[in-house]
């Protein structure tokens, strides 16, 4: 009998489903070979060699091999497990949501490099202490940058209509179309909503800077809650559908629970 072939990469966990008594099915993205589902066989043992690492958000090297229905993890190295994300609500639930968010933006094989890049860099963010990283900011910048990889680029510098070069004040922002519609050319069939100047500086902002550059950026009060809502109407528009850990995040934000000092 032949020795199966075996591959390896990087890989950052998406999701996992306990699969009979002992396995687990991982979705897991890589650089180079798009999503994956693969599977842990005997993970759940006790004394299993695979260890504890293939959870949701790690960071992780796997040797696969190839099998009929699911490719099956042989080895598994931690690069990564991002176990702050786990030690403060406000970042598990940010962490699920730019997680879901690449889960079904990135579709089976089609190329995933720059998602993955985008997504190691929000989970690394968000695995910072609480007092050096604005989460709403990594999820808003997250948003728009896996936008542009997968193609949605929110045009922001000129009107979608006439292509004129946008004015700070009196435009719209129409999600469905993909950005701002001046004044002049503004009208109700595009599912247009009023942009204000101060949500505009900070969507272009976000938009043209790198995470480092703003991980320290407080946006607060309107402004935030507007930006929230345009960028949210895009990413609903673009994929038809909502998050369920767009939920939780709601929920822990409206509560309002501390986060750990």
């Amino acid at each position: 009998m032949s020795r199966a072939r075996l591959y390896k990469t990087e890989a950052i966990v998406l999701r996992s489903m306990d699969l009979g008594e002992a396995d687990r099915v991982l979705t897991v993205l890589t650089p180079r070979l798009g999503k994956l589902r693969v599977i842990a066989k005997g993970i759940r043992r006790p004394r299993s060699r695979l260890g504890g690492g293939l959870e949701p958000f790690s960071d992780v090297h796997l040797v696969l091999a190839v099998g009929r229905t699911f490719d099956v993890v042989t080895q598994a190295a931690l690069e990564d497990p991002h176990l702050g994300l786990r030690d403060d609500l406000h970042s598990t639930a940010a962490a699920w949501y730019v997680v879901e968010l690449t889960d079904r933006f990135c579709e089976g094989s089609a190329e995933s490099h720059q998602a993955f890049e985008l997504l190691a860099q929000a989970l690394a963010a968000l695995d910072a202490a609480p007092a050096e990283v604005s989460r709403e900011i990594v999820a808003r910048w997250f948003e728009l940058h896996l936008l542009e990889a997968m193609g949605f680029r929110p045009e922001l510098g000129q009107c979608l209509d006439c292509g004129i070069e946008i004015e700070p004040d009196g435009n719209a922002y129409s999600p469905v179309a993909g950005g701002l519609v001046g004044s002049e050319c503004s009208h109700g069939a595009l599912g247009m909503r009023p942009i204000s100047a101060g949500a505009l500086k900070v969507m272009r902002h976000l938009q043209r800077s790198r995470l480092t550059e703003v991980l320290r950026l407080r946006v607060h009060g309107a402004t935030e809650r507007e930006v929230e809502h345009h960028l949210h109407a895009s990413v609903s528009a673009v994929l038809e559908r909502e998050l369920r850990s767009r939920d939780f995040l709601d929920e822990v934000s409206l509560r309002g629970i501390p986060a750990p000092a």
